[in-house]
């Protein structure tokens, strides 16, 4: 209860100092936060701001998160069964790492055509490591006796990937899917910002052009607050996960 009472307080302090300093900014740098809000209530009753706005962006959000898990799952699994893939796929790993977002998006733009391939594309590219190594390391932190073991004793396989293999592995994904979900929601904005693909990066950049830095401020409290509840949600999975 002390954690939730100062984090309100802090939120609350925020929220003063805000509206201090737009009392002395014009609107079109710094809006109040009674503006915001009312930008925010209009964006959230605005049927069109769910439907060719929001709902895009989680699709392509999503959907990069499956592409990037659906092809580095395998990888992951290749890499722990034959240390020699891991080491050959190590090059191209680190690139994919190691690329800025802004750089990737920039290139997938120019590579396909800007609009929803290209967020989804640069999502899973940027992910794609994340899920192999946590396959990885999740596969080799089996316990070899337990897994002798229950070859010995014939456990069918079944039970084998329910109380061995998937435990082993959740170790190391649980925190990988943490980071990764909260990352998509990030590239797909940046992407979409870049690319000018309908969602909410283009309706950030249009805000932006247009001087409406209220609806701006609203746009980013929506960001904020979706990727605030996709890393609650996947903090209480990880939690209810870890007990016995």
């Amino acid at each position: 209860m002390t954690r939730q009472l100062a984090f309100l307080a802090g939120l609350a302090g925020m929220i003063v100092l805000w509206a201090l300093a737009a009392r002395g900014s014009l609107p079109a740098i710094l809006p109040g936060p009674v503006a915001v809000a009312d930008a925010l209530w209009l964006l959230v009753c605005d049927r069109d701001f769910w439907t060719d706005i929001l709902l895009p962006s989680l699709g392509r959000a999503v959907a990069g998160l499956a592409l990037a898990f659906a092809l580095g799952a395998p990888l992951g699994l290749a890499g722990w069964r034959w240390p020699v893939v891991s080491a050959l796929l190590a090059p191209i790993r680190l690139i994919m790492m190691g690329i800025p977002a802004p750089i990737l998006a920039i290139l997938c733009i120019l590579w396909f055509d800007g609009g929803s391939v290209t967020v989804v594309l640069t999502v899973a590219i940027l992910l794609l490591p994340v899920f192999q190594i946590a396959i990885t390391e999740g596969m080799g932190a089996i316990e070899p006796q337990l897994a002798e073991m229950a070859r010995v004793f014939r456990v069918p396989l079944r039970r084998r990937l329910h109380r061995i293999v998937l435990p082993a592995v959740w170790t190391a994904l649980g925190p990988a899917l943490r980071i990764a979900a909260a990352n998509a929601l990030r590239v797909v904005l940046l992407t979409e910002l870049l690319s000018g693909a309908e969602g909410l990066g283009a309706a950030v950049q249009r805000a932006q052009s247009w001087l409406q830095t209220d609806r701006l401020f609203a746009l980013v409290i929506v960001i904020l607050v979706l990727i605030g509840l996709v890393e609650a949600m996947l903090t209480l999975l990880l939690r209810q996960r870890s007990r016995p």
